[in-house]
C-alpha cells in the first residue's frame, strides 16, 4: 500500500546507485498524519472564491471572473500536488549495506545522501509535540563519522523502531567486519 509509512522488503524497489549484492530491507516515508494541516489548508482554500465572488465589484465582467476563478483552482491544483509529491517520493531508504536519504525539493530538485552502515556511530530517536505524542511521529536522527553530515528521517511513524532496525542492523554489520 503506497500510504504505509514503513515498508519492510518492498519488491521492485531499486534507487540510483545500488550496488548489485545490495538488498533494500525498508522504504520509509513520513507519516501520513504530517500531510493533515496542508489538506485541510487546501480544503478550505477550495471554498474561497464562493465567499469572494460576491464581494468583487459589479464592473468586472462574467469572464474575468470566471478566469480568475480557474487561475485559483489551478494554483490550488498546482500546490497539492507539489504538497503530495513531495511527500510521497521524498523517502528514505535502509538496506543491507547503508542508509539512503532521496530528497525532492519541488519537482525539479532531486538530491541523493548515502552514508555506510559501518560509518554509523549513533541512532537517536525523538518524539515530540501533541501530534508527535499522540499519532507516535517522530525523528531519527543518525550521526555518521568523518565528513559525513547527519541524517535525518524526519516525522516517521514509530521512530523507536526505526532506530532499533538501524541499531540492529549496524551491530551486525560490525560484528561481520570483526
Amino acid at each position: 500500500m503506497f500510504v504505509k509509512s514503513l515498508l519492510e522488503n518492498p519488491p521492485h524497489t531499486s534507487y540510483e546507485g545500488e550496488d548489485k549484492d545490495e538488498v533494500i530491507l525498508y522504504v520509509l516515508r513520513q507519516s501520513v498524519w504530517t500531510n493533515v494541516g496542508w489538506i485541510i489548508g487546501a480544503t478550505l482554500l477550495v471554498f474561497v472564491p464562493f465567499f469572494v465572488l460576491p464581494l468583487l465589484p459589479d464592473f468586472i465582467t462574467v469572464n474575468l471572473k470566471l478566469t480568475m476563478i480557474m487561475f485559483w483552482y489551478l494554483v490550488l491544483f498546482g500546490y497539492t500536488f507539489q504538497r503530495f509529491i513531495n511527500w510521497f517520493f521524498n523517502v528514505y531508504i535502509i538496506s543491507n549495506k547503508k542508509i539512503i536519504d532521496v530528497d525532492f525539493h519541488g519537482i525539479l530538485y532531486k538530491n541523493i545522501s548515502e552514508a555506510s552502515l559501518s560509518s554509523i556511530e549513533d541512532v537517536t530517536s525523538v518524539v515530540k509535540g501533541a501530534m508527535g505524542v499522540t499519532f507516535n511521529i517522530g525523528d531519527v536522527l543518525i550521526q555518521t563519522a568523518g565528513e559525513s553530515r547527519e541524517f535525518d528521517f524526519e516525522g516517521v511513524d514509530n521512530p523507536s523502531k526505526v532506530r532499533d532496525i538501524i541499531s540492529d542492523l549496524v551491530s551486525q554489520h560490525k560484528r561481520k567486519k570483526q
